[in-house]
């Protein structure tokens, strides 16, 4: 079951600073301070916002904050839908407005998702003990020397990276930010447009798996790193 948490302090915040203390009919509500309508949209039909947020977050891996955010947003648009036509101020309805508009950020953030599928954790479990690999030997303080060899080859790196081509950097910003937009041409409608020097250079996936390859065939061969 999704978090719940942030729905229900957002509940008794409202519930204390508007003085609510019962589901209101519509004419109650139409009667109500503009500036209150939508926080007493999602008192009268809390049950509904949970079920929404329940249903759409359903792997739990967008924090509840945003699914209050969200929907308040789209419950102060639909204010006016609501004093004009009395026959939306219904669950099914309400229910309608608050899962659609939950279910685009816990369903259209491909990003998150994939780190929701993607991510390991640092802690693990052996002997009946609970470990974390940080405290794993490879992760413990390095010695001057060490340290120094590291820098040497993060230095080495990244002149690897800036003496190849541009595609090369593009793919490497790729990889920096997850993020497959980086691998396309900027649009020049952009801000950065001006200040980007690969903004006209487009690399396609299979060439990024390609680069990306090559890379580590280097670095394995110069650096022994892999």
């Amino acid at each position: 079951m999704a978090n719940l948490t942030a729905f229900y302090e957002t509940k008794r915040m409202f519930t204390e600073n508007l003085q609510y203390d019962h589901q209101l009919s519509y004419e109650e509500w139409c009667n109500a301070p503009r500036d209150h309508k939508a926080a007493l949209l999602f008192l009268t039909f809390y049950t509904k916002m949970v079920q929404a947020w329940d249903k759409a977050n359903r792997y739990d891996f967008i924090p509840g904050e945003d699914g209050v955010s969200t929907v308040l947003q789209y419950l102060e648009k639909n204010v006016p839908k609501l004093e004009a036509e009395s026959a939306k101020y219904t669950e099914a309805y309400i229910y309608r407005v608050a899962y659609n508009c939950m279910y685009c950020i816990c369903h259209d953030l491909k990003s998150v998702q994939d780190r929701w599928d993607n991510e390991t954790s640092d802690t693990y479990s052996a002997d009946g003990e609970e470990y974390s690999v940080l405290d794993d030997k490879k992760y413990a303080k390095l010695s001057a020397e060490d340290e120094l060899f590291t820098s040497s080859d993060q230095k080495a790196f990244w002149e690897l990276v800036e003496s190849d081509d541009p595609k090369c950097q593009k793919v490497i910003d790729y990889l920096l930010s997850s993020d497959p937009k980086m691998l396309k041409k900027l649009s020049k409608r952009s801000k950065q447009y001006a200040a980007d020097p690969l903004r006209d250079i487009e690399v396609s996936l299979q060439e990024a798996e390609e680069i990306i390859a090559a890379i580590r065939e280097k670095l394995e061969v110069k650096y022994r790193i892999g």
